[in-house]
Protein backbone atom coordinates (compact mmCIF):
# COMPACT_ATOMS: atom_id res chain seq x y z
CA UNK A 1 0.00 0.00 0.00
CA UNK A 2 1.14 3.46 -1.03
CA UNK A 3 0.39 6.59 0.41
CA UNK A 4 1.18 9.77 1.89
CA UNK A 5 -0.30 9.46 5.12
CA UNK A 6 2.05 7.14 7.33
CA UNK A 7 -0.17 7.52 10.12
CA UNK A 8 -3.34 6.18 7.85
CA UNK A 9 -1.36 3.17 6.36
CA UNK A 10 -0.38 2.17 10.02
CA UNK A 11 -4.32 2.00 10.54
CA UNK A 12 -4.90 0.46 7.72
CA UNK A 13 -2.24 -2.08 8.56
CA UNK A 14 -3.85 -2.72 11.63
CA UNK A 15 -7.35 -3.52 10.08
CA UNK A 16 -6.11 -5.85 7.85
CA UNK A 17 -3.44 -8.06 10.23
CA UNK A 18 -7.35 -8.12 12.43
CA UNK A 19 -8.84 -9.95 9.73
CA UNK A 20 -6.43 -12.44 9.88
CA UNK A 21 -4.99 -11.42 6.60
CA UNK A 22 -1.64 -11.34 5.32
CA UNK A 23 0.35 -8.52 6.54
CA UNK A 24 0.74 -5.81 3.75
CA UNK A 25 3.99 -3.95 2.68
CA UNK A 26 3.40 -0.25 3.73
CA UNK A 27 4.95 2.34 1.77
CA UNK A 28 5.02 6.04 2.38
CA UNK A 29 5.62 7.90 -0.76
CA UNK A 30 4.52 11.32 -1.68
CA UNK A 31 3.32 11.62 -5.07
CA UNK A 32 3.73 15.56 -5.29
CA UNK A 33 7.40 14.96 -5.56
CA UNK A 34 7.67 11.39 -7.13
CA UNK A 35 9.53 10.60 -10.00
CA UNK A 36 11.22 8.05 -11.84
CA UNK A 37 13.58 6.94 -9.44
CA UNK A 38 10.84 6.81 -6.47
CA UNK A 39 8.59 4.16 -8.75
CA UNK A 40 12.01 2.00 -9.36
CA UNK A 41 12.57 1.69 -6.03
CA UNK A 42 9.05 1.15 -5.28
CA UNK A 43 8.47 -1.44 -8.00
CA UNK A 44 11.77 -3.13 -7.12
CA UNK A 45 10.84 -4.02 -3.80
CA UNK A 46 7.07 -4.83 -4.54
CA UNK A 47 9.45 -7.53 -7.13
CA UNK A 48 11.94 -8.71 -4.30
CA UNK A 49 9.62 -9.32 -1.58
CA UNK A 50 6.24 -10.71 -3.60
CA UNK A 51 8.07 -11.93 -6.84
CA UNK A 52 5.97 -10.13 -9.23
CA UNK A 53 3.52 -7.30 -9.64
CA UNK A 54 -0.56 -8.41 -10.34
CA UNK A 55 -2.61 -5.06 -9.92
CA UNK A 56 -2.08 -1.58 -9.43
CA UNK A 57 -4.72 0.44 -8.76
CA UNK A 58 -4.87 4.48 -8.50
CA UNK A 59 -6.98 5.80 -5.72
CA UNK A 60 -4.65 8.89 -4.88
CA UNK A 61 -6.13 12.27 -5.46
CA UNK A 62 -5.56 15.57 -4.61
CA UNK A 63 -8.99 18.35 -4.09
CA UNK A 64 -8.19 21.28 -1.94
CA UNK A 65 -12.26 22.57 -2.74
CA UNK A 66 -14.07 24.05 -5.26
CA UNK A 67 -12.53 27.00 -6.94
CA UNK A 68 -12.96 29.71 -9.75
CA UNK A 69 -10.37 28.80 -12.81
CA UNK A 70 -9.27 32.30 -12.54
CA UNK A 71 -8.52 32.34 -8.42
CA UNK A 72 -6.79 29.27 -8.65
CA UNK A 73 -3.45 29.69 -7.69
CA UNK A 74 -0.88 28.36 -10.19
CA UNK A 75 1.18 26.45 -7.26
CA UNK A 76 -2.24 24.40 -6.33
CA UNK A 77 -2.88 23.80 -10.28
CA UNK A 78 0.49 21.65 -10.70
CA UNK A 79 0.14 19.98 -7.67
CA UNK A 80 -3.25 18.39 -8.51
CA UNK A 81 -2.18 17.71 -12.14
CA UNK A 82 1.06 16.14 -10.65
CA UNK A 83 -1.07 13.61 -7.60
CA UNK A 84 -4.02 13.28 -10.02
CA UNK A 85 -2.35 12.70 -13.24
CA UNK A 86 1.25 12.48 -13.75
CA UNK A 87 2.09 10.83 -11.00
CA UNK A 88 -0.87 7.89 -12.33
CA UNK A 89 0.54 7.43 -15.49
CA UNK A 90 4.22 7.81 -14.52
CA UNK A 91 4.05 4.52 -12.15
CA UNK A 92 1.16 2.91 -14.79
CA UNK A 93 4.16 3.18 -17.21
CA UNK A 94 6.63 1.57 -14.67
CA UNK A 95 4.28 -1.24 -13.84
CA UNK A 96 3.26 -2.49 -16.95
CA UNK A 97 6.25 -4.89 -17.42
CA UNK A 98 5.49 -6.37 -14.16
CA UNK A 99 2.07 -6.63 -15.07
CA UNK A 100 2.27 -8.42 -18.09
CA UNK A 101 4.35 -10.84 -16.69
CA UNK A 102 0.80 -11.88 -14.13
CA UNK A 103 -1.42 -14.76 -15.15
CA UNK A 104 -4.02 -11.72 -14.44
CA UNK A 105 -2.47 -8.21 -14.30
CA UNK A 106 -5.18 -5.19 -13.56
CA UNK A 107 -4.77 -1.83 -14.01
CA UNK A 108 -7.50 0.01 -12.28
CA UNK A 109 -8.14 4.06 -11.76
CA UNK A 110 -10.52 5.60 -9.64
CA UNK A 111 -12.56 8.14 -11.65
CA UNK A 112 -15.90 10.20 -11.28
CA UNK A 113 -19.12 10.70 -11.74
CA UNK A 114 -17.96 12.84 -15.40
CA UNK A 115 -21.12 14.41 -15.95
CA UNK A 116 -20.56 16.10 -13.16
CA UNK A 117 -17.01 17.48 -13.53
CA UNK A 118 -18.05 19.43 -16.28
CA UNK A 119 -19.26 22.09 -14.19
CA UNK A 120 -18.16 25.05 -12.70
CA UNK A 121 -15.51 25.37 -9.96
CA UNK A 122 -13.73 21.67 -10.08
CA UNK A 123 -10.74 23.08 -11.37
CA UNK A 124 -7.88 20.98 -11.79
CA UNK A 125 -9.49 18.02 -10.07
CA UNK A 126 -12.25 18.10 -12.87
CA UNK A 127 -9.62 18.49 -15.52
CA UNK A 128 -7.11 16.20 -14.04
CA UNK A 129 -9.81 13.22 -13.95
CA UNK A 130 -10.68 14.23 -17.18
CA UNK A 131 -7.10 13.72 -18.71
CA UNK A 132 -7.13 10.52 -16.57
CA UNK A 133 -10.04 8.91 -18.67
CA UNK A 134 -8.24 9.66 -21.77
CA UNK A 135 -5.33 7.89 -20.32
CA UNK A 136 -7.77 4.60 -18.96
CA UNK A 137 -8.98 4.70 -23.02
CA UNK A 138 -5.48 4.38 -24.30
CA UNK A 139 -4.09 2.59 -21.62
CA UNK A 140 -7.53 0.18 -22.24
CA UNK A 141 -6.32 -0.04 -25.91
CA UNK A 142 -2.39 -1.02 -25.66
CA UNK A 143 -3.19 -3.50 -23.42
CA UNK A 144 -5.86 -5.40 -25.32
CA UNK A 145 -3.07 -8.08 -26.54
CA UNK A 146 -2.19 -8.45 -23.37
CA UNK A 147 -3.84 -10.07 -20.28
CA UNK A 148 -3.45 -7.05 -18.61
CA UNK A 149 -7.23 -5.80 -17.63
CA UNK A 150 -7.35 -1.64 -17.47
CA UNK A 151 -10.66 0.16 -15.89
CA UNK A 152 -11.63 3.44 -14.74
CA UNK A 153 -13.57 3.00 -12.02
CA UNK A 154 -16.78 5.56 -10.97
CA UNK A 155 -17.22 3.83 -7.60
CA UNK A 156 -20.03 6.57 -6.91
CA UNK A 157 -20.94 8.49 -4.15
CA UNK A 158 -18.75 7.20 -0.87
CA UNK A 159 -18.49 9.41 2.22
CA UNK A 160 -14.90 10.62 2.47
CA UNK A 161 -12.86 13.70 3.10
CA UNK A 162 -12.39 14.34 -0.44
CA UNK A 163 -16.25 14.63 -1.07
CA UNK A 164 -16.71 16.70 2.05
CA UNK A 165 -14.51 19.48 0.33
CA UNK A 166 -17.44 20.02 -2.21
CA UNK A 167 -20.72 19.38 -0.39
CA UNK A 168 -20.59 21.08 2.83
CA UNK A 169 -24.39 20.66 3.71
CA UNK A 170 -24.27 17.04 3.12
CA UNK A 171 -24.23 14.73 6.19
CA UNK A 172 -21.28 12.21 5.78
CA UNK A 173 -23.13 10.08 8.05
CA UNK A 174 -25.46 9.19 4.80
CA UNK A 175 -23.30 8.51 2.33
CA UNK A 176 -21.93 4.81 1.91
CA UNK A 177 -19.00 3.85 3.64
CA UNK A 178 -16.12 3.44 0.92
CA UNK A 179 -15.37 -0.67 2.08
CA UNK A 180 -18.49 -0.93 0.14
CA UNK A 181 -16.86 0.36 -3.03
CA UNK A 182 -13.47 -1.63 -1.86
CA UNK A 183 -15.12 -4.87 -1.87
CA UNK A 184 -16.53 -4.45 -5.37
CA UNK A 185 -13.52 -3.58 -6.59
CA UNK A 186 -11.66 -6.74 -4.82
CA UNK A 187 -14.05 -8.78 -6.50
CA UNK A 188 -13.16 -7.30 -10.19
CA UNK A 189 -9.38 -7.90 -9.38
CA UNK A 190 -10.79 -11.71 -8.24
CA UNK A 191 -11.89 -12.25 -11.65
CA UNK A 192 -15.79 -12.54 -10.31
CA UNK A 193 -17.54 -10.27 -12.47
CA UNK A 194 -17.20 -9.52 -15.63
CA UNK A 195 -17.18 -5.93 -16.83
CA UNK A 196 -17.57 -4.35 -19.86
CA UNK A 197 -14.57 -2.59 -19.98
CA UNK A 198 -12.90 0.47 -19.98
CA UNK A 199 -15.58 1.90 -17.60
CA UNK A 200 -17.05 0.30 -14.71
CA UNK A 201 -19.81 2.19 -13.04
CA UNK A 202 -20.04 0.61 -9.18
CA UNK A 203 -22.70 2.73 -7.93
CA UNK A 204 -24.06 4.86 -10.29
CA UNK A 205 -26.34 7.46 -8.41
Amino acid sequence: MLDCDRTGLEQAWDRITAEGLPEPALYPLDLLGAGPEHFDELLANVTKEFGGLDALVHCAARFEGLTPLEQLQPPEWLASIQVNLNAAWLLSAQSLPFLRQSESGSLYFLLEDMGKLTGAFWGAYGASKHALRALVSQFSVECRSSRVQVLGINPGVLRSALRSRAYHAENPNLQPDPEIAARQIIKLLKREVDPDPPFVDLNPV
